[in-house]
């Protein structure tokens, strides 16, 4: 067979009453397209936002937004693809992508199936054994897919491609992801042109949500982390070296999508923008030097154990107004010998306390419920959260995700609970069982934090609460309600 048209899709979404419903554009397949179209014939359907409107109840607690499975079979047929690469970045999304690989099998059985994201970077063997699933794509997958497509059309063994898995006389084979692209610069900016950028502008509910102008979408400017946190399960994707796009190639996209698009506000959705202090800083003085009227958020979170005052001000200059800080725990034991994160708190509530005074808005993260932690513990990051100079905090519930040293540890000394699923893994929901807490435990400790700590941020600072819930209720009612209804539910 001859490769010569490739349809990427992002299958529809399946998500928690309780959760914000969020789209923006798949960079991940947007920068796979960009490396192919100049060969082939490239699509992609983002069947999440063509179908945002479309939501069906897949259970009394989740529901799924997006095309319907019928949609998409008429997209494959009508287009008829010689290969169809599917995403799949969580595991409560694998059976929504393996749908879709059902489907492009029957629409027409020669079509070679391809799913690359973080699900089966880390369940290879297990995806591929769906009879409909022939390759998985492990880690990054721009070398990759140009590889194997260029076997596929040249025919030859795909058997030494690094970072693939296939089927091979009734074996499944999986090639370790060993090696990285360590030029970043070298790859062409995301295939945005490729997505229906206009209809994620108009819905507006990108990750994170908060937004001040629109349009805005997403980019994101280095790969991997070199942190150890046990929780992560971003090293089998982007590995543990900290790789980076020079500053000049991020500030040309940058002003790539404000003269194409129209750019105004930007989501940084890097792990570690601010890891690489010098790059970061030269990123930041480009922007104000070329006058760029645009702000910007860091939804994923950022490096708060590698910045300091003078970047912080530096960001506050270029754009930034809302910072994403992932502190994890109000316990510095917790921090450093149960999760393995390199962060003093005292640092981190001087650099808070800064960034409010200057007027930025201030999410903090935090996670509870990790085996070795006790309830004492968990308490002293409730209360080290209510002392900070913040808009928002979540608590979210340790998740072992499958790849992660917290997934390997829970599995050796037998804390998941017995019904365990990877596929249903959520992160506000417990999974994990020790002598100090059950799930049922550790949800309801959140639930109750939550509510208190919005009790405390409308005596402590009005304005955050009007934004976090007011504006949120006015927004999306049916999300409000639904999300205090899992609050109290989890409560009583």
């Amino acid at each position: 067979m001859n490769i010569k048209k490739i349809l990427l899709i992002q299958p529809p979404c399946t998500l928690s009453k309780s959760y914000t419903k969020e789209i923006q554009p798949p960079l991940g397949m947007a920068y796979i397209a960009a490396v192919l179209e100049d060969k082939f014939e490239v699509r992609i359907l983002d069947a999440a936002v063509e179908g945002w409107h479309t939501e069906i109840a897949v259970s009394k607690q989740e529901i799924r937004y997006g095309l319907s499975f019928e949609q998409i079979a008429a997209r494959i047929k009508e287009f008829a693809p010689d290969l169809v690469g599917i995403s799949c970045l969580f595991s409560m999304q694998a059976h929504n992508a393996h749908q879709v690989g059902q489907i492009a099998k029957k629409a027409n059985p020669k079509i070679i199936t391809v799913m690359g994201g973080a699900h089966p970077t880390v369940m290879a063997k297990k995806v591929l054994e769906d009879s409909a699933i022939d390759y998985v794509v492990i880690g990054e997958g721009e070398q990759i897919i140009t590889k194997l497509i260029d076997c596929i059309n040249q025919k030859q063994s795909v058997s030494e491609i690094d970072g693939l898995a296939y089927k091979q006389d009734n074996n499944i084979i999986v090639n370790p992801k060993t090696s990285f692209i360590q030029d970043l610069d070298a790859l062409p900016f995301p295939a945005r042109h490729l997505l229906p950028m206009d209809k994620y502008f108009k819905i507006n509910m990108p990750h994170g949500v908060t937004t001040r102008r629109s349009p805005n979408t997403s980019l994101i400017t280095s790969r991997g982390c070199p942190a150890q946190c046990i929780f992560c399960a971003i090293h089998p994707i982007w590995g543990k070296k900290f790789r980076a796009r020079s500053a000049e190639n991020v500030v040309q996209e940058i002003k790539h999508l404000i003269s194409t698009y129209g750019i105004q506000e930007l989501q940084f959705e890097d792990d570690n923008l601010t890891f690489d202090k010098p790059r970061a800083m030269s990123i930041f003085d480009q922007m104000i030097q070329e006058k760029l009227d645009i702000l910007w958020t860091t939804p994923n979170g950022v490096a708060l154990w590698a910045m300091d005052e003078a970047m912080l001000l530096k960001m506050k200059q270029s754009g930034c107004y809302r910072l994403c800080l992932a502190i994890e725990s109000g316990d510095q034991d917790v921090l450093h010998k149960i999760i393995n994160k390199p962060l003093d708190l005292n640092k981190a509530k001087h650099l808070i306390s800064f960034a409010y005074k200057n007027g930025f808005e201030t999410d903090a993260f935090f996670v509870i419920g990790f085996p070795g932690e006790t309830k004492q513990q968990i308490k002293r990051t409730f209360s080290f959260g209510r002392s900070l100079d913040v808009s928002n905090v979540n608590y979210y519930i340790a998740t072992p995700y499958p790849g992660t040293k917290l997934y390997e540890q829970c599995v050796k000394n037998n804390y998941l609970v017995k019904d365990f699923q990877a596929d249903s893994l959520g992160v506000k929901k417990g999974v994990i069982i020790t002598s100090e807490f059950t799930p049922e435990e550790l949800e309801k400790m959140v639930s109750q934090e939550k509510l208190l700590f919005y009790v405390f941020l409308l005596f402590k600072n009005p304005k955050a609460f009007y934004t976090k819930v007011i504006k949120r209720f006015v927004q999306d009612p049916t999300y409000f309600i639904n999300f205090v209804k899992n609050i109290f539910k989890k409560i009583l």
